[in-house]
């Protein structure tokens, strides 16, 4: 979508995609509804958001069928399942990888990096993650006054028809779950 079709800049999906990070939930899915928002407004962000879990949904479904009815017709463990984690584990470092190369350009972004993968890799606690936030945030606001004055920006008006679209979902899937939920029992 960058480069092929231009909808976005390289600099605006990386942003879209760190905001992303930020908040809870699947980051692929509000990256795409983002851009969608971005592109096309509402509509085209519910429609991109459709688009892109609809296919994984049904994938996801008719794998957990076949891996039921495997189970339950074939002798032993699925021996197939072992190579799961460690595929999981190249497409991440991958990941890493390309994600470096386009956002380190600095000696101290680059020495921060390694300094919160080493501290990650070592550490495992739930807090670490906002704690090297803070601290990678706190380093480089001593660069804070070298950025460029950018323009005064205008008021953002708020349409809350997309909020009031989005609560009627949520509150329509609670009302459906735990009526689904009240008639299996």
């Amino acid at each position: 979508m960058v480069k092929k079709r231009g909808f976005i800049t390289e600099k605006d999906l990386l942003e879209l995609n760190a905001l992303c990070l930020v908040l809870p939930g699947p980051t692929s899915t509000q990256t795409i509804s983002a851009i969608g928002f971005r592109v096309g407004g509402p509509f085209l962000a519910y429609l991109s958001l459709l688009v892109w879990v609809l296919p994984a949904t049904i994938l996801m479904i008719a794998t957990a069928f076949l891996i039921e009815y495997l189970q339950s017709n074939t002798k032993g463990e699925l021996g197939f399942a072992k190579f799961i984690q460690p595929m999981a584990i190249g497409y991440i470092i991958y990941a890493s990888q390309i994600t470096i190369k386009k956002m380190i350009h600095t000696v101290e972004a680059a020495i921060l990096m390694m300094i919160a993968a080493f501290i990650a890799f070592f550490y495992n606690s739930p807090f670490i993650f906002p704690i090297m936030l803070l601290v990678g945030g706190l380093i480089t606001t001593h660069n804070y006054n070298k950025q460029p004055i950018i323009e005064e920006k205008s008021e953002i008006n708020i349409s809350w028809s997309n909020f009031i679209l989005w609560a009627g979902v949520l509150i329509g899937a609670a009302v459906l779950g735990h009526y689904t939920k009240f008639f299996a029992s």
